[in-house]
């Protein structure tokens, strides 16, 4: 189906993009669970002279940017599933443009919410407490469970942009 150079993304085309994120998006989780498993055996064997003041200014202002992360990825992923002039980035590929921009979205925002367990593991390596490599983790993978790919949500970001280009308005 198409109208005024633009297309309806097929059913053929959206499983295979929603197959490919998700695989990306169980390996990202999956890096979550290696964190878990192979990080307190790591640091058995790390010796770090780091003095408590020090560490303690460093987990506070990793817990704040983990929080920080958490509030601004959502921001981040409206404003590329909402981006304007992204057709001429669209000719040049052979994905569909709501399916370009759903798949960047979703990169962006699960490498965020995965810093954060990633800041957990550096904690932990640092101060060998693991309440902060669970926690940080916790919060990193509800993030991600947050943001898994869904195919209502690409479908939605897709009539939104179908109407959008037939109504001359923006697409949100």
């Amino acid at each position: 189906m198409k109208q005024e150079g633009r297309e309806m993304i097929t059913d053929e085309d959206l499983g295979k993009e929603l197959l490919r994120l998700k695989v990306i998006w169980f390996g990202m989780l999956g890096s979550l669970a290696i964190y878990l498993l192979i990080g307190p055996q790591i640091a058995t064997n790390l010796q770090v002279s780091m003095n408590e003041s020090t560490f303690a200014v460093l987990k506070a202002a990793l817990y704040i940017f983990a929080f920080v992360i958490l509030i601004i990825t959502r921001y981040i992923r409206k404003l590329i599933l909402s981006a304007k002039g992204q057709h001429r980035q669209a000719t040049q590929s052979f994905q569909h443009p709501t399916l370009q921009k759903y798949t960047t979205a979703m990169i962006v925002a699960w490498a965020l919410s995965e810093s954060i367990g990633i800041f957990g593991l550096i904690l932990f390596f640092l101060g060998k407490n693991r309440t902060d490599l669970y926690l940080l983790i916790l919060i990193s993978a509800i993030a991600m469970l947050m943001y898994r790919p869904r195919k209502d949500e690409v479908i939605s970001l897709s009539q939104k942009g179908w109407e959008a280009s037939n109504t001359g308005g923006e697409a949100v």
